[in-house]
């Protein structure tokens, strides 16, 4: 028991010094609920701008000062605080999974279906079609050196095969004060015949995301890199700029060979009838057997100078003794 008690006094020590977000700044659990109540601000702006442009912007950022309204926080607090945050990012990362969860969970409670990105997740790293993605599923990027940048890597192993076709694909969410939202994802696909396979895609919208890989028959893939971007536009004096990435996945889709057609009726039917033509019996064939050839059920006599198989046009004479 006297053992123990430095122990304990040791993690009661480490508990009691974990930091906590200074006083002046938005707690996290505060913060929490204005960026979910921001999201689904948003998300009511989208339906009531009816597309246009400039309607849209003036309805999303009403909205948002609504939210900060609803909250009693100004905008200038916001905006310290997301400060603040951006330099702990993990704080901040977590903080924006739990919104999400919100959000998921707000949906299915609204009788939302599932969408084409989730219909995926119940698939193993193995199989025909497989989510072979192994690395974290959530990703924040920030408008600053070391945190806009997330690199891809995967390495394959002996269940990728020949033909093998990739999408990769995620959920964005993106806050932005103003300006144009530009994300660069970029895949470099290495095979093992030291053939490469590029893309790059740039991603604008909140929303899901796909970018294919098509097939490469010629060889097996043996690693995949690349890159998500968020580019930095003109605005740099702008704090209200970050882009959440979550439920990242790699789907494999193994090729699958082409079976032969079957038969169409017209090829059986000729099919049908060329067997009924080499049966005995029938007119059209002749055959020979013991030196006489049979045509119509008679018995011919063997013609030396005639083809085996052939039927002779001449008319039928008796032979007499």
């Amino acid at each position: 028991m006297r053992n123990s008690l430095p122990i304990v006094i040791l993690m009661l020590v480490m508990i009691g010094c974990k930091p906590t977000v200074p006083s002046e700044f938005i707690q996290p659990g505060e913060l929490e609920d204005i960026l979910y109540d921001y999201h689904v601000a948003q998300a009511m702006a989208n339906e009531t701008s009816h597309r246009n442009s400039e309607e849209n912007y003036y309805d999303k950022n009403a909205f948002f000062h609504a939210v900060l309204k609803k909250h009693d926080v100004t905008e200038a607090e916001f905006d310290s605080s997301l400060v603040y945050y951006y330099s702990h990012a993990e704080r901040l990362k977590g903080i924006y999974q739990h919104v999400k969860e919100r959000l998921n969970d707000e949906a299915k409670a609204l009788g939302a279906s599932v969408g084409d990105l989730n219909k995926y997740s119940a698939y193993s790293t193995v199989g025909d079609t497989a989510n072979v993605w192994q690395n974290e599923t959530d990703v924040l990027l920030l408008p600053m050196p070391t945190t806009n940048r997330y690199d891809i890597y995967v390495k394959a192993d002996t269940s990728y095969y020949k033909g093998d076709s990739f999408m990769f694909q995620f959920m964005s969410d993106f806050i932005y004060q103003s300006g144009s939202r530009d994300v660069v994802v970029c895949l470099v696909a290495k095979y093992e015949n030291d053939s490469t396979t590029q893309t790059v895609s740039h991603v604008n919208m909140t929303g899901q995301s796909q970018i294919r890989i098509p097939e490469n028959r010629e060889g097996t893939l043996k690693e995949l890199r690349g890159f998500i971007y968020l580019n930095n536009n003109d605005r740099a004096n702008e704090v209200r700029k970050m882009l959440f990435i979550s439920q990242i996945q790699l789907i494999r889709f193994h090729s699958k060979e082409k079976k032969d057609e079957p038969k169409s009726n017209d090829e059986n039917k000729k099919d049908s009838l060329s067997g009924a033509a080499d049966r005995p019996g029938n007119g059209t064939d002749s055959t020979s057997r013991g030196g006489q050839q049979r045509q119509g059920g008679r018995l011919l006599p063997s013609d030396k100078g005639a083809a085996v198989h052939r039927v002779d046009k001449q008319p039928f004479k008796t032979m007499r003794k």
